[in-house]
């Protein structure tokens, strides 16, 4: 959306262009923001499913599995 111009210093330092130029900027953000966001919500859903796998896993370490082979208690407490 750039306004063609024969004056530069009209082209580099006027109100068009830093109006484009804040428009510009302003999209950047705003792209910027939704990837910072979707990968937060991934580092949220990565951390829930950690939480809910260690849970899953301390519940199984405390049933005390045995291998019958051996005769042995894996429990360590």
């Amino acid at each position: 959306m750039r306004l063609a111009t024969l004056h530069l210093e009209t082209a580099r330092y006027g109100d068009v262009y830093r109006a484009e130029r804040l428009a510009l900027l302003r999209q950047q953000m705003m792209r910027h923001i939704k990837r910072t966001d979707a990968s937060a919500q991934k580092v949220e859903q990565a951390l829930a499913r950690l939480a809910e796998a260690n849970a899953l896993g301390n519940r199984r370490a405390s049933v005390a599995p045995t291998s019958p082979r051996l005769g042995i208690s894996f429990k360590t407490s």
